[in-house]
């Protein structure tokens, strides 16, 4: 009788540890390998150096354009977009004389590229300004790295 008390004794101990072998082998389970980071996206300015969600950003590197008061409600891989003020200096008779006008725009850059000599990096290659009071676009290219 005690052989038949220990062998459900045993058999439960048996079950028990494979439980316990199935839950370490589980837990040390090697974990998914880690994703690579998302690569970083930027604007680049006339200076060539990334800017990630300007407030205010040169337009043209001779000074007579420039978004300013910036907020940006995307910014991924794909594209950014933001609403600012675009300010234009008219040249008119020169840039140093000329006069400056302003304009509401919802600003959209895209195009992500690799940039050179930031490796791992992305570049948004397209910028494009849709002017609120006129419905008018403009595409054309960010001033730097590209």
């Amino acid at each position: 009788m005690k052989l038949a008390l220990v062998l459900p004794a045993v058999a439960g101990l048996t079950a028990a540890a494979g439980l316990a072998a199935a839950t370490l082998t589980a837990n040390a389970a090697p974990a998914q390998p880690a994703k690579a980071p998302a690569p970083k996206i930027a604007v680049y300015d006339c200076a060539n150096k990334p800017q990630v969600r300007p407030s205010q950003f040169d337009v043209f590197c001779d000074g007579s354009a420039a978004l300013s008061k910036m907020k940006w409600s995307n910014w991924n891989t794909t594209e950014a977009t933001g609403t600012g003020v675009f300010y234009v200096d008219n040249c008119v008779p020169n840039c140093a004389q000329g006069k400056w006008s302003h304009q509401n725009v919802i600003v959209v850059l895209w195009r992500g590229k690799p940039v050179a000599h930031h490796p791992g990096h992305l570049g948004y290659s397209k910028m494009t300004l849709l002017y609120l009071g006129s419905g008018r676009t403009q595409t054309m290219t960010p001033p730097g790295a590209y």
